[in-house]
């Protein structure tokens, strides 16, 4: 059978590959798949969520070709708007804060990328800085499209049309993800509602955000977690959530790395993480995790042992670790403290 060949590097987005962990850390009797969504061309499930919102945009003549696209991010979908806007001739500017590594803006640069950085956060939150910056630079640039990937509708929609056809597939009974912007999640919840409700869908978050928490703190892992809650999480597609520390995502990002071979983000090891949990916690008996993104973004902070000695953590034994995650508590949506 000859190989496939696409017309641009936008089919190269999609189908990514799952691998199922055989670790101890699995309980006996159980299993658990990872969809490892690092495999599309930016090596993160941002292609998926950008691909679906320009397209959206481009259908409805929001953006056109030539035009400008403003959108804030903390790395990933700043990588795949760019590649997009190469592809599609308009232009991108990608709105960051200084916390933001210096190869990351090299990436936005290749692709022809614009960027703005943001140097002071707003009441401690670099994330609404940012936003507070997108507004300004739509003032002063009529016609720009912005994607708002906190609250388009166009960003859960298409995970619903692919990274939820795609889990629904699987032989399992339960799917975990982590939060954020909350397309992800929510466009395979309401896929799997419809078409696998066998399937529960349970929602994990990092401890410090607010999207499922009941207050805000500083935490590490990038990725994951916000400090409010947006309009695209939908709840009433989740079965139950769970909160892990960046020290349990961090020591599974840790050991997934250098005992399989399998390098992810930080927010890889929290679905992990919440995963393994799960399967301890109920009686589930095959769930997928969603791996949203790859390690090598992050290979000088979470597998940097300088830069967690000086973040003051350090990866778990693997005993302490499986004790943590048998005992971790997963609540109904409507628990969630989050304002």
């Amino acid at each position: 059978m000859s190989e496939k060949i696409y017309r641009s590097i936008l089919g190269c987005i999609g189908s990514t590959p799952v691998v199922e962990l055989d670790d101890a850390l699995v309980p006996d009797g159980k299993r658990l798949l990872l969809k490892l969504d690092y495999f599309n061309p930016n090596f993160s499930i941002k292609d998926r969520t950008a691909l679906g919102l320009v397209e959206a945009a481009l259908e409805s003549g929001e953006l056109a070709p030539g035009g400008l696209v403003i959108e804030s991010t903390s790395g990933n979908l700043g990588k795949s708007l760019c590649m997009l806007g190469a592809v599609h001739g308009f232009r991108v500017r990608i709105v960051v804060d200084r916390r933001v590594s210096p190869k990351t803006v090299a990436w936005y640069r290749a692709y022809g990328g614009e960027v703005d950085v943001v140097a002071e956060a707003e009441g401690g939150d670099f994330q609404r800085a940012r936003l507070a910056r997108v507004a300004q630079l739509l003032v002063q640039n009529p016609g720009a499209y912005w994607p708002n990937q906190y609250d388009n509708p166009s960003n859960p929609a298409c995970h619903f049309e692919t990274t939820g056809r795609e889990i629904a597939l699987l032989p399992v009974d339960s799917v975990v993800a982590s939060v954020s912007t909350g397309g992800h999640l929510t466009g395979i919840g309401r896929l799997l509602r419809r078409e696998r409700p066998d399937v529960r869908v349970v929602a994990c978050d990092i401890e410090g955000s607010l999207v499922l928490g009941s207050s805000f703190a500083p935490y590490l892992v990038r990725g994951a977690g916000l400090s409010w809650r947006s309009t695209n999480l939908d709840l009433s597609v989740v079965d139950r959530f769970c909160i892990a520390s960046d020290q349990e995502a961090i020591s599974v990002c840790r050991i997934l790395a250098r005992e399989h071979g399998i390098l992810v983000g930080g927010s890889g090891g929290l679905a992990v993480a919440s995963a393994l949990a799960w399967l301890h916690c109920s009686d589930a008996r095959t769930c997928v995790a969603v791996v949203a993104d790859t390690g090598a973004n992050y290979l000088d902070e979470i597998y940097d042992d300088g830069w967690l000695d000086a973040h003051g953590v350090w990866p778990l034994e693997r005993q302490q670790l499986r004790l943590d995650l048998a005992q971790k508590l997963f609540r109904a949506p409507q628990e969630s403290g989050a304002p």
